[in-house]
């Protein structure tokens, strides 16, 4: 478990992760050389990858899809290799109750998301359930408020 200033110091980089070390270490009162060795530790066994979130439909994309999978048995794992290496599909996940893969696809237009889905039922015989996104109502906000938000029952 984390100690409550760690807590803090992940709490700030899920906020901001381009924030300044020197300016972070004056926030949190703690000097420079901790919190760089803190962090590089952070890199080793905590933070998966720094990444940005993208509004892909200011760069010409049509619209985010949810797919819900379930395979055919024989073709799982070819189905698994399709989605992991497809350019469209952005997260991907293992589930269960009943269904086996959670994919976020991102697409230029309807004949992009069209094809995808045939090619999904033609060459692995999956049943697919899609979800369209109506609107992004909140996104990697989790541990990124500041802790007096918590304290007072706010999320």
């Amino acid at each position: 478990m984390l100690s409550e200033k760690d807590t803090e110091i992940i709490r700030h980089l899920r906020g901001n992760s381009r924030i300044k070390i020197v300016g972070l270490s004056k926030k949190l009162n703690l000097p420079v050389t901790t919190l760089y060795s803190k962090l590089r530790r952070y890199e080793q066994k905590l933070i998966k990858k720094h990444t940005s979130l993208v509004d892909f439909t200011q760069l010409g994309y049509f619209k985010s899809v949810y797919l819900v999978l379930k395979s055919n048995g024989s073709k799982k794992q070819e189905l698994k290799d399709f989605l992991a290496q497809h350019s469209s599909v952005n997260s991907l996940f293992r589930i269960n109750y009943g269904y086996d893969y959670l994919v976020e696809c991102i697409f230029r237009d309807e004949k992009e998301v069209t094809d995808f889905l045939g090619k999904l039922q033609e060459d692995f015989s999956s049943e697919v359930q899609m979800l369209n996104v109506i609107e992004e109502l909140k996104r990697e906000e989790f541990m990124a408020h500041r802790k007096e938000a918590n304290e007072n029952g706010s999320c």
